[in-house]
């Protein structure tokens, strides 16, 4: 009695093979001609949608994971846009000391120090290592919110995508039978497709933050070595004025302009000389901070990128609501995170513009 039951659920089995085997093959020749103006409109959605992969590293991701690299992306810009807030308002105040210490660097050349001329010729370099310090912040802060930029950008798109193609996969057409038979492979294939291409503009703007916290950390570090210079020379010019590296710029102002009044702004000068340490110690802190998050951002992503790039489990599938899920809820939750910065760094430039 169950023989043909059988024989036809195992006729029906191998038909549904054999037509899912023939319209990939039908569909693989065919794709070429669907470049043409107005064969394109009898192909599938998914065909017009898939973005071109960006693989930054050589591994071929076979599956996507999207909750967890939103999750990625969400703690590590949450954080940069934190550490990266004051940014702007310190570049700000390090550009103030620089003009001071230009102005330092003009009465030294008049006094009557011994070492004037040496002195006159650090306090120079100083100001350029101060004012490239000071470009290098806001270049910093600009290229973090350029890459958040990107980044939602991408992941916008990468979200049209996969709902396109969950909408034509879900559709009654020409190809009703495939659809049948295959589920929602059209679907996941965008998926992967379109994760491969987050996954590479993550990375790319990543690595070029690494570099530029790198480069602002170098700049700081070659600032702090000119303050040491400077303390060295004026130790040897007048020892009463071997103060704290943070009180040395101060100092000096105040014996070589006394608190004669024909000084204009001597007590906003003597200010921000003497902060000039402590801004240049807050903004190393911040951009250590950044690059920290980014280097841990950089493990948590090879982590995931070695993790997709392995066979995928049964468990493991990640149905395609959930990916929809997670990419819209980052969305929102990273334009918001914006927004309360930006009004941060608005609140922060009016307070040093007052």
């Amino acid at each position: 009695m169950l023989k043909k039951p059988i024989t036809a659920l195992l006729f029906l089995w191998i038909f549904a093979l054999v037509l899912t085997r023939v319209f990939g093959i039908i569909e693989d020749t065919l794709s070429p001609l669907c470049s043409f103006p107005g064969i394109s409109q009898l192909c599938p959605q998914h065909a017009q949608v898939s973005p071109v992969p960006i693989r930054d590293e050589g591994n071929e991701l076979l599956w996507a994971d999207y909750p967890r690299l939103m999750a990625v992306e969400r703690i590590a810009f949450e954080s940069l846009l934190e550490e990266t807030s004051d940014g702007p308002g310190l570049a700000i105040e390090i550009k103030k000391a620089e003009i001071a210490t230009r102005d330092l660097a003009t009465l030294v050349r008049v006094s009557d120090l011994t070492r004037r001329d040496l002195l006159a010729d650090t306090l120079d370099e100083f100001t350029r290592d101060a004012r490239k310090v000071g470009r290098g912040l806001q270049k910093f802060s600009s290229r973090v919110n350029g890459a958040i930029d990107n980044v939602l950008a991408v992941n916008d798109y990468c979200l049209r995508a996969i709902e396109a193609a969950q909408s034509t996969s879900e559709t009654w057409s020409l190809d009703t039978i495939r659809t049948f038979l295959v589920g929602d492979a059209v679907s996941q294939r965008v998926v992967t497709e379109t994760f491969t291409n987050a996954m590479g503009t993550l990375s790319a703007n990543m690595q070029r933050l690494i570099l530029d916290a790198e480069a602002s950390i170098l700049d700081l570090t070659m600032l702090e070595q000119q303050l040491a210079n400077l303390q060295d020379i004026v130790a040897r010019e007048d020892s009463s004025l071997s103060s704290a590296q943070s009180e040395l710029l101060a100092n000096l102002w105040t014996r070589l302009g006394g608190n004669r009044k024909v000084l204009h702004g001597f007590a906003e000068n003597r200010a921000l000389l003497w902060n000039l340490g402590s801004y240049r110690t807050r903004a190393l802190a911040h951009v250590v901070g950044a690059l920290q998050t980014l280097m841990r951002m950089s493990e948590d992503m090879q982590d995931l990128r070695e993790r997709v790039a392995a066979p995928e489990l049964v468990g493991d599938r990640i149905p395609v609501d959930v990916h929809i899920k997670s990419i819209r809820t980052s969305l929102e939750r990273l334009q918001e995170r914006r927004i309360i910065a930006k009004e941060h760094r608005v609140d922060t430039m009016k307070r040093i513009g007052s």
